[in-house]
């Protein structure tokens, strides 16, 4: 068989496996996977060539950028179900360790040829950006230490039926370090797999025999069980999700500040920083897993220069408070204004148009402004904020 030109971007697929479900990711734009392993040469008196090396644990880091069009990506990735999302929407805080699988197509069939599978990947930090002339755009960044590829398939199953014993739908194929599953997930919790048999909680066997797992913990809700295998036709499908628009511009997102709709907005970003710590243990190749710290929120948001309200907004929260001067960073601050972005839907035509999503930041205060002027173009004020207490709620439509 002739080698293939090369890997098109329509011959990748992009799976996140959160805690309660899995999902072939709609709108990815890029994405981007790299493996760094730390690496000391080791040296000795007498020796004029290096003995050889030493190396740590790897650092896996796995980033995306999806159009944004809905909550599904970012139900996902806090292990919510997009079906019966939260109505009182959910914070950034909640975004917790998933899966991810990268499925590269066959040049010829309608199968996969090979596959990337990385686990226990944690949210570092994320990205939303809304622009008058581009397409809205959510982007992550994951951390891990366990990336595999594989010339096999990467299976997802899921198991909903309770108890302790759960039988795969393909056969498990071994892996290098003696385990035979990628991971289980039962109940949003990681499990670990042991010889059998497993009598700890939080603790699973296999039985490559008759491809069963037995866990400790009976099941409450769902087991998601991800495995190397080899199963049988042609896997390949092209992602189609025609429940959600192909994209929402600038000209259907909606900047309300202290709930005053604000004109001539020109871009706004939103940026989170989980501020994540891995955890390491002695006698362990991979890392244990993450500790999260209280995140940080900020972002930019441009205008049209016209008048002072908006500043007066920021400073004071009103458009008229009565004030003739504004200086930031003076006194003090004890709560900001709310700030909310809404995505409208496109293909609405009739007023009130249907609010697809919305990205809540309940205390926003200024923290820097700039102003800019030059020949033959508007004069445009831009504002960098942060959010006082961290917060950062996404809702499923409008924000009541």
């Amino acid at each position: 068989m002739a080698k293939r030109l090369a890997i098109p971007s329509k011959e990748l697929e992009l799976k996140l496996v959160g805690k309660i479900a899995s999902q072939l990711i709609a709108r990815i734009q890029s994405f981007d996977t790299n493996t760094d392993v730390p690496t000391t040469d080791v040296d000795e008196l007498g020796n004029r060539r290096h003995v050889g090396q030493s190396q740590g644990i790897p650092d896996t880091r796995v980033s995306f950028s999806a159009l944004d069009v809905g909550i599904n990506l970012f139900s996902v990735l806090t292990g919510t179900d997009p079906d019966s999302y939260p109505a009182g929407g959910v914070d950034i805080s909640e975004l917790t360790e998933v899966d991810a699988i990268l499925y590269v197509k066959s040049a010829t069939i309608e199968d996969y040829v090979k596959t990337a599978h990385a686990r226990r990947l944690q949210v570092s930090d994320f990205t939303f950006n809304y622009s008058l002339g581009g397409d809205s755009t959510e982007e992550y960044n994951l951390i891990g230490s366990e990336k595999r590829w594989f010339s096999n398939d990467v299976v997802v199953d899921k198991f909903t039926s309770g108890g302790t014993t759960f039988v795969l739908n393909d056969t498990a194929i071994q892996l290098k370090n003696g385990r035979w599953l990628l991971s289980v997930i039962q109940d949003g919790v990681y499990l670990e797999e042991v010889s059998a048999p497993a009598t700890l909680s939080g603790t699973y066997s296999f039985n490559n025999g008759t491809d069963t797992i037995t866990t400790v913990d009976t099941e409450g809700s769902q087991t998601i069980v991800v495995y190397q295998a080899a199963p049988a036709g042609t896997n390949w499908n092209d992602i189609s999700d025609t429940e959600v628009p192909a994209s929402i511009r600038g000209k259907d997102v909606n900047t309300v500040i202290a709930a005053n709709n604000i004109p001539r907005v020109q871009s706004v970003t939103i940026n989170g920083t989980m501020n994540v710590q891995p955890v390491s243990e002695m006698g362990s190749r991979e890392i244990v897993g993450y500790q999260r710290q209280v995140p940080s929120v900020n972002g930019t948001l441009s205008v049209l220069d016209t008048d002072l309200e908006l500043i007066d907004i920021f400073l004071n929260g009103s458009i008229n408070s009565g004030e003739a001067e504004f200086q930031i960073g003076q006194g003090c601050t004890i709560s900001g204004v709310e700030l909310d972005i809404q995505l409208i839907d496109p293909c609405d035509t009739e007023a009130p148009y249907t609010v697809m999503k919305t990205v809540h930041v309940p205390d926003v205060v200024i923290v820097g402004e700039s102003f800019s002027s030059s020949v033959n173009n508007n004069a445009t004020q831009t504002f960098n904020w942060r959010s006082i207490d961290s917060q950062c709620i996404v809702y499923s439509g409008a924000r009541s």
